[in-house]
């Protein structure tokens, strides 16, 4: 019987089938799947889909339009800028962004939206090119308007009431109201907690601890 030489031919045959193995195992080690990149944004207007004053909006225009019971979709309405609930007058910076967000809710519901600050002719300046202005001289006043929405904000210990409702101009009647209630976490760049130390008609008072008293509105210089 005649040897096999395992030398000769079996261990270079071993060596062959081997190379190409290894350089699979090795491609398969080094390569990585490709994950695409995740939006940082889940819409397309610049704004976090998780921003509370669009929630917030939101969420007063859907009670309002469940509990409308006569403006039509086609009706103009206005919306007129939320004012602090002690005086009627007082506003801050959070109501004119809640304004705002109004606007483009009620606007989302396909409700026939008039803008106010809409002047009655565009001001060219060296600044730039305006045509939104507060100055009532220069507003249109003729327009076709017999709706509009008002709001109520009353300061807590821990937040905001807001109270809103829709107003038929002819007759005052009430066709529509929404009430709310915002905390000051949940609007952290808009309010913060009371100072130990206030001011109240010119007399300061301390308090225990803070966050004793009504939320300080940003911006309201109180």
């Amino acid at each position: 019987m005649s040897r096999i030489d395992l030398d000769d031919e079996v261990i270079p045959m071993l060596k062959r089938a081997f190379i190409p193995l290894a350089l699979v195992v090795l491609v398969g080690c080094t390569t990585k799947p490709v994950v695409p990149p995740k939006p940082s944004l889940v819409d397309g207007n610049g704004l976090p889909p998780t921003a509370v004053i669009n929630h917030l909006s939101q969420r007063i225009v859907t009670e309002l339009v469940k509990q409308n019971d006569a403006l039509r979709s086609d009706q103009p309405i206005v919306v007129a800028t939320p004012v602090l609930v002690g005086d009627l007058k007082g506003t801050n910076a959070l109501a004119q962004q809640l304004q705002q967000g109004l606007i483009t809710s009620l606007h989302s519901f396909q409700f026939n939206v008039v803008d106010l600050n809409l002047a009655d002719g565009l001001s060219v300046t060296p600044d730039g090119d305006f045509i939104l202005t507060r100055d009532w001289q220069r507003l249109s006043t003729n327009l076709p308007v017999d709706h509009i929405v008002v709001s109520t904000m009353s300061p807590t210990t821990n937040g905001m009431a807001i109270n809103t409702r829709i107003v038929t101009l002819s007759n005052n009647r009430v066709v529509s109201a929404s009430q709310t209630f915002v905390t000051q976490k949940e609007l952290s760049n808009y309010m913060q907690p009371s100072e130990q130390v206030i001011s109240q008609d010119g007399i300061l008072y301390r308090q225990s601890s803070p966050g004793m008293n009504e939320v300080r509105v940003l911006g309201d210089g109180k």
